[in-house]
This record gives structure tokens, C-alpha cells and sequence, in this order.
């Protein structure tokens, strides 16, 4: 389905913010009422970032809170500086790992901790990545329209779309039990939208390695961690604290699936989830505030068919 079903060209970002509000609605997708400038004030002061003028007049016009979606309004500052800081914390915990460190950095630190430390270092002074919808953030700099789209997992990440209107045409939501596509919109697009994607610093480049690395090796990386690190953002998204997140996730790292047994990525999948909803199980958390938080349906990848709380619990 299209998100946006009126056919005219959009020449001004008003106009535009008030389409994309408008096709969100009439998705029957929750959207309050947009950010006073009292509002984006007291954000960028308190999070230190300013909002791109392409985001800023969406959330101007209209507050998307469906499932996925930053609350601007509503969320603690704590909850938003996390889902502002997971690009930068997911390249820091693959350093941990010792699955990322970039040349330009220089010798990588034998020991681990310093390594995260020098990486974090090296990363203080990367753009600030803008969350928008689940994995898909938006540089706040440069302070201009335009800026590209950018999907961030872990290492992984990828030019998502050259704007903000590019990743309007290309996304997908779900409403219930119905997926709403919104592609194949070109015919549709803004009047001003982008035809490339504009340089930033770090990230353009981060997309090129791993873009170059897909293609030595045939085949981009999907799985376990894909579907960990999907959680680990629920997480962040229903309230729970950086260090809270970090060590649900590294304590369900550290448990052992089975007696030496080497297991299939989708059983894998299954039995961490299964440990990290024990530890929330015991923790005093019902059936349902587990699965909210987790914000797993039947048709997720990562939920679908062998994994059941109701075997959780009795476990």
C-alpha cells in the first residue's frame, strides 16, 4: 500500500511533512500531534544533537508513536539517549569481540578493554545518527535537508535511501496482521528529493567496507546476532537502561545452549530468546510484558514457531 496515495509533486517540506503525516493516519498508524518548538528545544539541549530541518518538519506536523518509532514526547531521556547511542554502542561491542576494528585507527590494543576504549574514543566524534524508524537513523549533521538514510546493525550498515523522502518510498510497516508497503513510489517523489547520496564523514564509509566486504564474500551476515541485536533494541525502546540491556544481552552470550553441542543459527535464535524471557520471567515480569517488550508477533522471523513463552515458563 502506498503511504502516500496523492500523485502531485511536493515542492516544499511543509507540504511534504503534511502528506507523509497525513498517509500515516489514514494507515490507522498512531500519530500525536507534532513537537512545539519549546519541545525540539529542550531535546537537542538535553540530547546535544539538532534535528535535520527534513525530520524536524515531519515531527513538526505529526508524532508517529506506533511500535518502532521514537516517542520524542513521552520517552525518559534516558530511553532516547539509548536508542541514540546503539549505532555507536553495537560497533563497540563487536570490538569487544574482536570482529571490528578499523585500519585507519591504527594497532589494535591486545587487551579488550582498552580496545573498546580507543574505539570509543575514535567514535566521540562520528555524526550523531538521528533515530527514526527501528534500525534506520538519519546523520543530525550536516544541519541541512537531504542528508541520506542510513540502516545500522551492529557492523552492519548500509545507505538506506539517499533522503528522507527516498526512505518514505521504500519502507515498510505493519498494521496488525497486514504489511503496508511503501514502494515503488518514484513517480510520487518530492520535487526537491534527492538523486545521490550526500558524503558523511564515517558512515559513508563504514557503508562502502561493509558493502565491498559483501561482495568478496557473497553474502552479508544474518542470523543470531541480527535477531539479538533486534531485541536488544525492543528493549531500549521499553524502558530498560543501557547497562540493564548490556548485561541481560552479555549474560544470555555467556549461557550455554547445550553440553558442547554445535547448534544451527535458528536454534540458536530460539534458545537465547528463551534465556533472555527467563531472566525477565524471574525478574517479576508477566507473560505479556515480556512479549510487549520484546515486541514479537507470530509472523517475526526471530518468534516464529519454536519459541513459546508458555514453554518458557514452565522450563
Amino acid at each position: 500500500m502506498a503511504i502516500i496515495s496523492n500523485p502531485r509533486v511536493c515542492f516544499s517540506y511543509a507540504a511534504y511533512a503534511k502528506n507523509i503525516i497525513a498517509a500515516l493516519r489514514s494507515l490507522d498508524l498512531p500519530v500525536e500531534e507534532g513537537l512545539s518548538d519549546v519541545e525540539f528545544s529542550a531535546l537537542e539541549s538535553s540530547l546535544n544533537f539538532s534535528f535535520p530541518p527534513d525530520l524536524r518538519s515531519i515531527l513538526r506536523e505529526g508524532l508517529p508513536v506506533a511500535p518502532g518509532f521514537p516517542n520524542w514526547r513521552s520517552a525518559s531521556p534516558q530511553q532516547l539517549e539509548v536508542q541514540i547511542n546503539l549505532p555507536i554502542l553495537g560497533l563497540c561491542k563487536e570490538v569487544s569481540r574482536g570482529r571490528f576494528w578499523l585500519h585507519r585507527w591504527g594497532s589494535r590494543p591486545d587487551d579488550e578493554r582498552q580496545a573498546v576504549i580507543s574505539a570509543k574514543e575514535f567514535l566521540k566524534s562520528v555524526p550523531v545518527l538521528v533515530p527514526i524508524f527501528r534500525q534506520f537513523y538519519i546523520p543530525a549533521s550536516p544541519q541541512s535537508a537531504g542528508n541520506p538514510v542510513f540502516y545500522v546493525h551492529g557492523v552492519e550498515v548500509e545507505v538506506w535511501s539517499f533522503d528522507l523522502a527516498g526512505f518514505f518510498q521504500r519502507i515498510e510497516f505493519r498494521r496488525r496482521d497486514e504489511r503496508i508497503m511503501t514502494r515503488d513510489l518514484n513517480d510520487k517523489a518530492p520535487a526537491w528529493a534527492a538523486t545521490r547520496a550526500r558524503r558523511i564523514e564515517f558512515w559513508t564509509e563504514m557503508a562502502a567496507e561493509v558493502e565491498k566486504s559483501k561482495a568478496e564474500s557473497g553474502a552479508g551476515k544474518v542470523g543470531l546476532e541480527e535477531c539479538m541485536g533486534e531485541v536488544a533494541r525492543r528493549l531500549a525502546e521499553g524502558g530498560w537502561g543501557e547497562e540493564d540491556v548490556r548485561e541481560m544481552m552479555d549474560g544470555c552470550d555467556r549461557e550455554k545452549i547445550t553440553d558442547g553441542e554445535i547448534i544451527s543459527d535458528w536454534e540458536g535464535v530460539t534458545c537465547h530468546l528463551r534465556l533472555l524471557s527467563r531472566r525477565l520471567l524471574r525478574g517479576g515480569w508477566c507473560t505479556k510484558d515480556v512479549v510487549d517488550s520484546l515486541g514479537f508477533s507470530d509472523e517475526d522471523d526471530c518468534y516464529r514457531s519454536s519459541f513459546s513463552l508458555e514453554r518458557t515458563v514452565k522450563e
